[in-house]
């Protein structure tokens, strides 16, 4: 039996509506005749629809209630009453979350259709979401201790994706995507799914090494090699064993380099730097790039024939703003997270994820992420609403002040700020660029900085950065 909360200022209309919904269907029906009243059934109860009139007795208390009702975790349909016809209040209703209104003066059968149709409605999605769910936990099933998250299609498609690699283990990988999608976390992912879990995974940032020193980086030296090169050193191919290299970056490799690469790709062996002795390698190599290799071929800046073997298995990841349907999803799992490191209890405002969704999200899942984190580090209550989401204007996207792909800081925005939390951010993104190129290694950090090791970790205390696990 379906549950129904009705509420309405006016005792007369509430009698007849309880009388005619009693008397037509076998509903379980519960009546409210105040904001007060509403909320704490609402809070207290469990309901499938919730008919409300829209002034009890504002219109900004009726709104509140069907924000309220939005909120709840059961997630009621809601059918608001007016007494007129009105666009401005049509247009207030739905996007505080209502499914459908009604003016009031309204027969009982257009009533009974109108509930019908939206409780039809939810069955459907009700239904439809418990399918996909079981569909998400039988794909996900060995993906439980990831980060993996969203409920699009794609994302599904991905996880068929990544199981169907790691299960090989030897087949060499490249994902595409843009800035911020998450390569690197699916590639962590092939790693800690596939037999190869308990050997290294070793990422390399092909963009971070310096060009003199990547050959030393990638495959290592023998003693006397070049100058300043006083002992033997392995490199991150050997480091390796068993496990998974993570090229990424790949399309800034140094092009005489891509021969060797493509050497190991080919024969499974290197040598290090100076050194005469074959040095035989089991690793699978996984590559990452946000450029398109194919066009880098055309003008002669990637090697053919090594982009033909590290195509092999392809996998594309979608930018956010071609999956909207994850950034909800995304967002409240950036902010449970958030919230069980730094044992607070923050939620979202529906007004606050709506505005989420509607934003393209240059930097992807990067940039989400970011604004999450900015939101949650300045906001003093205990809901996260629009003004708290530092977005970035559509005109402004090309005028950021720091790098779009990483930074989610707005020239307009920062000068809006008051000199120390301008600074606050500023740090912040600063540190945290440094961190993610360098894959949190802190000394390489504190050396691109200039300052001392022991001062960098007072820095990343204060600003409360953590290494996401």
């Amino acid at each position: 039996m379906h549950r129904i909360l009705v509420v309405d200022d006016d005792p007369t209309v509430l009698k007849g509506i309880l009388f005619s919904l009693e008397e037509k269907k076998p509903y379980d029906v519960a009546t409210a005749s105040s904001k007060e009243e509403a909320l704490q059934l609402l809070t207290t109860n469990e309901f499938d629809l919730v008919v409300s009139d829209l002034m009890v007795p504002t219109i900004e208390e009726g709104l509140e209630i069907i924000k309220t009702a939005r909120q709840q975790w059961y997630t009621p349909s809601i059918l608001a009453m007016t007494a007129y016809e009105s666009i401005e209040n049509a247009v207030r209703t739905m996007q505080a979350g209502a499914n459908d209104f009604i003016t009031k003066g309204f027969g009982v059968d257009e009533l009974i259709f109108r509930i019908e149709n939206i409780l039809k409605q939810k069955s459907q999605i009700d239904q439809l979401a418990n399918e996909n769910r079981i569909l998400k936990e039988t794909i996900q099933q060995h993906f439980s201790n990831f980060n993996i998250v969203g409920e699009s299609q794609h994302i599904r498609d991905l996880l068929k994706r990544i199981r169907k690699v790691a299960s090989d283990a030897t087949v060499t990988c490249l994902l595409q995507g843009e800035s911020g999608t998450g390569k690197d976390l699916v590639a962590r992912t092939i790693h800690a799914t596939s037999r190869r879990k308990n050997a290294p995974f070793v990422p390399i940032n092909c963009a971070a090494i310096p060009e003199n020193l990547i050959e030393s980086e990638l495959f290592g030296h023998e003693r006397g090699a070049f100058t300043g090169a006083v002992s033997t050193k392995i490199g991150k191919f050997e480091q390796a064993k068993g496990g998974v290299v993570f090229l990424d970056e790949i399309g800034e490799l140094p092009y005489p380099l891509q021969v060797r690469l493509l050497r190991i790709l080919e024969e499974r062996s290197f040598y290090r730097v100076g050194g005469k002795r074959s040095i035989e390698v089991d690793v699978m190599i996984v590559a990452a790039t946000n450029k398109d290799l194919n066009e880098m071929v055309r003008l002669g800046t990637f090697r053919a024939d090594l982009y033909f073997r590290l195509n092999v298995s392809t996998i594309h990841i979608e930018p956010l703003r071609n999956r909207k349907e994850d950034i909800r999803p995304l967002a409240v799992f950036f902010l449970n997270r958030f919230n069980n490191e730094r044992k607070r209890e923050l939620k979202f405002t529906e007004e606050a994820l709506q505005l989420l969704e509607k934003y393209d999200f240059p930097g992807n899942v990067r940039e989400l992420r970011n604004i999450i984190e900015d939101a949650f580090v300045f906001c003093e209550g205990p809901w996260i609403k629009p003004e708290n989401l530092n977005l970035k204007m559509a005109e402004e996207k090309n005028e950021d002040f720091f790098s779009s792909q990483t930074v989610n800081t707005s020239s307009a925005n920062i000068f809006r700020l008051k000199h120390k939390e301008a600074v606050a951010r500023f740090e912040r993104e600063y540190f945290l660029k440094l961190l993610n190129d360098s894959y949190w290694k802190k000394s390489e950090v504190a050396k691109r900085s200039g300052i001392s090791r022991e001062w960098l970790n007072k820095k990343l205390n204060q600003l409360n950065i953590r290494k996401k696990e």
